[in-house]
């Protein structure tokens, strides 16, 4: 039996902490949590701007979280001036998401976040050790997808 600081669980969950908190504390001189922005870097992925029409549900799934987390999330984000909502001409139940310039500068920002925790989080792994490392965080991540 393992003992609790030998357990995987024991080192996913620290890590998961420490690069939420770290990711935190840039963010929050944005006014932004992690999870705002996540749905802003995957809006600006998805080129929302005309491109391509993003769903609540499709937040909904990126995030793993319910819808009314979601329209929480995505009412502070419209709040505080980060995305547009504007009713599609086509369809008057849809929404059309849009980043602002304001958020559009930030998300240069979080790029540059997101890649300093994620190479802390790599270093002193030779490239071989990084590339094995990714390869079984997505097992890991696949096995326990729902």
């Amino acid at each position: 039996m393992e003992n609790e600081t030998t357990s995987c669980s024991y080192y996913i969950r620290n890590i998961a902490h420490l690069m939420a908190n770290m990711q935190d504390r840039c963010l929050t001189l944005y006014g932004l949590s992690n999870q705002q922005a996540r749905i802003l870097m995957f809006l600006a992925k998805h080129n929302v701007r005309g491109q391509r029409h993003i769903k609540r549900k499709d937040i909904e799934t990126f995030l793993n979280l319910k819808g009314s987390s979601v329209t929480s999330l995505m009412n502070g984000l419209e709040k505080n001036g980060f995305v547009e909502r504007v009713q599609s001409d086509d369809d008057a139940r849809r929404k059309i998401l849009s980043l602002t310039d304001k958020s559009r500068e930030i998300v240069k920002q979080m790029d540059m976040i997101f890649e300093a925790t994620d190479n802390q989080l790599q270093e002193g792994m030779s490239e071989e050790e990084k590339m094995t490392f990714r390869l079984l965080l997505g097992i890991a991540h696949n096995n326990i997808t729902i």
